[in-house]
């Protein structure tokens, strides 16, 4: 990595702000830890959480950099979830995202699918270090029907990982292919508070196989990514007949139902949006560290 975009990386995330010399200093630290000594440590995350940092993971890097990356993100998703609420997490890679989130939904309602198998050994590597039951991460891709898929068998945990680079890739491995609505069983009784997919492209697909999920169970709050500039038109038929509003946040992190360009949308249950549509509406406090400085091992 180019020390311009490890500069980059932390002055530019707003959770930084006040502290950017000492988190620079840290990212220095971890740029030699992983040419010189290249091995992992437990660091402990800003909501508590433990996550075991590989030198060889991008993450790992990102949760270095910032205690909070994709601040906006997280700080918006923070302030809807609800306690008790299920997390449905598609395409968690290491599980960083819903790590970042346990401390309010509860590791007991997070369901999270990754069907890389570096990256899933690692996920449940880092449930296992919290002491948490790990029968709700599921080795699976998701997808819109059920049957077996291919997946690039990566050496290491890789963010762009996807069924569709598979045929490219050096090696690939069979995992089995779900869609979201045969799976609702596991989340049965529970208020869905947030489904996250990152899939690198195959949004569409996962929405095609959520029907039942979107219309009956009623996310309250979708996140995904748009790797086009656009919301795919595919997509966002899918997710308009399930009735959802789609919407990007603002320079300042708040619900911006104009415009939709942003790497990572939003969708809201229409019934739900007349409110959040109105800034006023929406009270965002920064995001803070719950417990003092991070454990290193």
């Amino acid at each position: 990595m180019s020390v311009r975009l490890v500069f980059n990386s932390v002055w530019r995330n707003p959770g930084n702000r006040g502290r950017r010399l000492g988190r620079l200093g840290r990212a220095v630290r971890w740029q030699v830890r992983k040419r010189v000594a290249r091995t992992a440590k437990v660091i402990q995350l800003a909501n508590g959480m433990r996550f075991k940092a590989y030198p060889d993971c991008v993450v790992s890097s990102a949760l270095v950099y910032s205690e909070w990356p994709e601040y906006w993100e997280l700080r918006f998703v923070r302030q809807l979830l609800q306690p008790g609420e299920a997390i449905i997490d598609v395409g968690a890679n290491v599980g960083h995202i819903s790590l970042l989130l346990a401390d309010i939904a509860g590791p007991e309602n997070i369901f999270a699918f990754e069907p890389t198998p570096i990256s899933f050994r690692r996920l449940v590597e880092n449930w296992t270090l919290n002491g948490w039951d790990t029968t709700r991460l599921f080795p699976c891709a998701v997808g819109g029907a059920n049957g077996s898929a291919r997946m690039p068998d990566t050496a290491r945990p890789e963010t762009t990982n996807s069924i569709s680079a598979a045929s490219v890739a050096a090696r690939s491995v069979e995992v089995r292919l779900a869609s979201l609505d045969s799976l609702r069983h596991h989340w049965s009784g529970r208020r869905v508070g947030l489904l996250k997919v990152d899939v690198e492209g195959s949004e569409r697909e996962v929405f095609a196989g959520a029907g039942a999920l979107l219309r009956e169970d009623r996310p309250r709050l979708v996140l995904f990514e748009s790797l086009g500039g656009a919301v795919e038109e595919e997509t966002a038929a899918l997710l308009a007949g399930a009735r959802y509003a789609v919407f990007q946040l603002d320079d300042a992190g708040r619900p911006s139902f104009g415009r939709c360009d942003a790497q990572n949308l939003f969708a809201i249950p229409e019934e739900d949006a007349r409110h959040l549509s109105d800034a006023r509406n929406v009270s965002l406090r920064p995001l803070k560290r719950k417990r003092p400085s991070p454990l290193e091992h």
